[in-house]
């Protein structure tokens, strides 16, 4: 099955709603990242065959297990190829979605996916998440830290209210609402 199948099934089985522009936005994306990846690292050569299941329908599902309001500022903290914050993006253009991403060749991929695909709704920032003055209402985690640290290393850049959608592994996203 090629990838825009693959995509579109996924969407129908969870429910999703989605245009023929955001369909088109995963795939350029998708592309992107095969031909950037051999040189920038950005996806392992093993994961090159699944990554569509694994990192980019994986990325989707965290819209299908929390219910992320309208207008909401989200930190995809160690972006890294883009997972799951590009996608989130794509999908929900309503949302204001920051790149934090420390490295500075991953930090000019993600602007150069954000220009070509035209996403507006995303920013990048080349730094490091703890030098950041700026406060989140949803922050996304995909293996960054282990799980015992997770809450106390994200806390800091929360909102009252606020949660982290922490990627544990594959297919498994956990909700976290610390106290703040």
């Amino acid at each position: 099955m090629d990838d825009r199948t693959t995509i579109i099934n996924w969407m129908k089985e969870h429910e999703m709603k989605y245009s023929e522009g955001q369909i088109r936005a995963l795939l350029e994306y998708l592309e992107m990242i095969r031909e950037y990846s051999p040189t920038i690292n950005l996806v392992s050569a093993g994961d090159m065959e699944i990554i569509v299941e694994r990192h980019l329908l994986d990325s989707l599902l965290a819209l299908t297990v929390y219910d992320i309001a309208t207008d909401l500022k989200v930190a995809d903290v160690g972006s890294g190829a883009g997972f799951p914050g590009i996608p989130i993006a794509i999908m929900r253009p309503d949302l204001q979605v920051y790149l934090i991403e420390s490295r500075r060749k991953k930090s000019l991929f993600l602007s150069s996916v954000l220009k070509n695909i035209g996403l507006a709704n995303a920013i990048v920032i080349n730094d490091r998440w703890e030098n950041l003055s700026l406060l989140f209402d949803l922050i996304l985690a995909r293996a960054i830290f282990p799980e015992d640290k997770i809450v106390e290393q994200l806390r800091s850049a929360l909102v009252p209210g606020g949660a982290i959608l922490y990627f544990a592994k594959y297919n498994n996203i956990k909700v976290l609402k610390p106290r703040i």
